[in-house]
């Protein structure tokens, strides 16, 4: 490169600006500087120095269901020569974005991404511009073409009601957080619908409680905030309390199990309750939680394989892939009476 002040004088332009700008170049690697000799244009950096890695992008990494996801996906990775550059959006879409762009710049070749929830206004995904393969994990976006691999929520939901309906329960509440925009949410609450009108009951409202924000499971949901639970606790006080509650998730059925305990009710006597995901939590509770789960490993495991087939330049034939879920019967559902 020319000298400081050779470019000094023939840009017209400050040293301390020439300054700025190579140090600028020097950290990402464009431009060295060898003592004594002067500054060198660096070679160009290898085409190929990220293909051996592939991006893993999750709202966060708290709690078994992340882990496992992550365990299955890197586990076929792995096997087949690629490492896993892993990050979290914290929930949020600029976040997202930027961790996008970021491993796109890094040359991965492939992505799979469990989306952070919201509309598609804002989101570099929606561009389609991105040049590599994508899959995404759990909770496909509305608008959106692309692969995704998630549980099959709808007959989870289906496996959740129809216990609850042969226990003789009719009076059946959808606990829930006001996200019935998320796909996932979404497939459950028609799961709860269907599993009623088919023998000709018509669903409650669901009860939504806390926040819009999608919020992380630990520190939403753990922090016991009763007053969250204010308006479950005014729905069973009411005369045509619900017998049964189905909870869109483990964490939703942990207020629940508050709520009861603050009215001083009993689980199952006098409330039955069905949560869905089979978090370690579940088994633990008192009495342990019915619950649906989810197979997160193999969720993982099968995102990684669908993008491996894309990378191979296989044609996509099948958009949306719904893994199984497993009903688990356990204490805190009982026969209406």
């Amino acid at each position: 490169m020319p000298g400081e002040w050779e470019l000094v004088n023939s840009l017209n332009i400050s040293r301390a600006t020439i300054q700025r700008a190579w140090q600028a170049a020097q950290d990402e690697g464009l431009l060295y500087r060898v003592t004594g000799k002067g500054t060198f244009v660096a070679e160009p950096r290898s085409r190929d120095s990220g293909r051996n890695a592939i991006g893993f992008i999750i709202p966060e990494y708290r709690g078994t269901f992340a882990l496992a996801l992550l365990s299955g996906a890197e586990r076929v990775l792995r096997k087949a020569g690629y490492a896993v550059q892993f990050a979290s959006t914290d929930r949020e879409i600029g976040e997202e974005n930027r961790i996008l762009q970021e491993l796109v710049n890094d040359d991965v070749s492939g992505i799979i991404l469990v989306p952070a929830r919201g509309s598609l206004y804002g989101r570099v995904l929606a561009s389609n511009e991105l040049g590599v393969p994508i899959v995404q994990m759990d909770r496909p976006l509305s608008g959106i073409v692309l692969p995704c691999v998630a549980s099959n929520n709808y007959m989870g939901g289906l496996q959740a009601m129809n216990h609850l309906l042969e226990l003789g329960h009719r009076q059946i509440l959808f606990v829930a957080r006001p996200h019935l925009d998320l796909w996932s949410v979404a497939e459950r609450y028609r799961a709860y619908q269907d599993s009623l009108r088919r023998v000709g009951i018509e669903p409650l409202e669901p009860l939504l409680l806390g926040g819009d924000t999608e919020l992380s499971s630990y520190d939403a949901y753990l922090q016991q905030h009763d007053e969250e639970v204010e308006p479950l606790l005014e729905r069973l006080q009411q005369g045509d309390r619900p017998t049964a509650i189905f909870a869109v998730n483990d964490w939703m059925a942990l207020k629940v199990y508050r709520a009861v305990e603050l009215l001083d009710l009993k689980i199952p006597d006098d409330l039955s309750l069905v949560g869905f995901d089979d978090l370690d939590i579940a088994q633990y509770q008192n009495p342990p939680l019915t619950t649906v789960a989810q197979n997160a490993n193999l969720m993982g495991s099968e995102a990684a394989r669908r993008l491996l087939a894309l990378i191979e330049g296989e044609e996509v034939l099948e958009i949306l892939t719904l893994i199984p879920t497993k009903f688990v019967l356990r204490d805190s559902t009982a026969s209406c009476i």
